[in-house]
């Protein structure tokens, strides 16, 4: 047990990966702790160890947060000093860690990639997940790739994934047919760049955050557990690991490329394009099928989304707004109580988290 130190007016240096959207929201959650107990915190984007030694130098940094490089580079800093790795993954069982519990998340990956027949499943990453057969480097990926197996590609992030679906359709591979991916972080802009819905773990930022400031909290008390594991959300199927069947209706077909583009609604004669039909002929086949035009069937799906997002993550009214193309939180608001009936916090507080 060390030493309990007075943790009130507590300095603390908070460093930022570089995912800065997805940073500020892990921030956000450490905030509420770190504003409840007083502390002054140092926001860190640029440079971040060089800022850090220099804030060391003047005396002003109690603490410190952030994805640190290694352990031997914590080894240089001052003894005193109290830390909390705010990573991916953990960096060592002697170093204060909040992180998602990749395990957890691996395990609905293994299922999924299971149920849909894959013979194969490999983790892609710099670093190695115990459990499962490891890629380290783009260029193993792309030996993988080149061979003849039918595999899930399980990515650390939706970066990794993108990459991936790239690489392979590159080389003449399908996806998600002969190779599905499959990401973590649910990263809009990775989803658009990869023209492709990319299946995913969503990150709870805001959790990590408040995670990141309880574990130093309790490490200033002196009483605290080494490491806390955050689970991800619940996987979210998307096309890049969901094969398609030739017998899926309009619908179903529709509903494989809307999530991506809820943001900025195309006009109907693209939706129809990439039916292979006729502005015209498309809407009428929509319609008997579904009993809505494709506009109002795109309304619900931007309304079904918020309720995603509102149930399964902790994001701002104004982020969920932004993802789904009512960037307004009060256009927001009206547009989804009329929809539910209810206002967006009566719907994320009446729903378990």
């Amino acid at each position: 047990m060390s030493k309990k130190r007075n943790n009130h007016g507590l300095r603390v240096a908070y460093g930022f990966s570089g995912r800065i959207q997805d940073e500020m929201e892990v921030y956000q959650g450490f905030c509420e702790v770190a504003d409840a107990q007083g502390w002054q915190t140092w926001m860190l984007h640029d440079h971040f160890e060089t800022q850090l030694r220099g804030l060391l130098a003047k005396g002003v940094v109690d603490a410190v947060v952030g994805d640190f490089i290694s352990w031997q580079w914590l080894q240089s800093l001052p003894a005193s000093l109290a830390l909390v790795h705010r990573g991916a993954m953990p960096l060592g069982e002697e170093v204060f860690s909040v992180s998602l519990d990749m395990e957890k998340g691996m395990a609905q990956v293994a299922a999924h990639f299971e149920e849909r027949g894959y013979e194969e499943m490999f983790y892609y990453s710099p670093r190695r997940l115990e459990g499962m057969t490891w890629i380290r480097s783009a260029a193993s990926l792309r030996d993988l790739l080149t061979g003849p197996c039918h595999a899930g590609i399980f990515c650390a992030t939706d970066f990794l994934a993108r990459q991936g679906i790239h690489m392979a359709r590159s080389l003449g591979k399908a996806v998600p047919e002969q190779f599905g991916f499959v990401g973590v972080g649910d990263r809009r802009l990775d989803r658009l760049l990869a023209d492709m819905e990319i299946s995913t773990l969503p990150e709870p930022h805001r959790e990590l955050g408040r995670q990141a400031a309880y574990l130093l909290q309790k490490q200033m008390e002196g009483d605290s557990p080494r490491q806390i594991l955050v689970p991800p959300g619940r996987l979210i199927l998307r096309q890049s690991s969901r094969k398609l069947q030739d017998s899926l209706s309009l619908r179903e077909r529709l509903d494989e490329w809307l999530v991506p583009v809820l943001a900025e609604a195309p006009p109907v004669e693209e939706w129809a394009r990439r039916m292979g039909m006729s502005r015209r002929s498309f809407e009428n086949a929509f319609s008997r099928e579904n009993g809505v035009t494709p506009y109002a069937y795109f309304m619900q799906h931007r309304a079904k989304e918020a309720k995603r997002l509102l149930v399964e993550t902790d994001w701002t009214i104004a982020r969920i707004g932004q993802e789904i193309g009512i960037p307004d939180p009060p256009r927001f608001s009206a547009f989804f109580r009329k929809a539910t009936g209810k206002t967006p916090s009566q719907w994320r507080d009446g729903s378990s988290f």
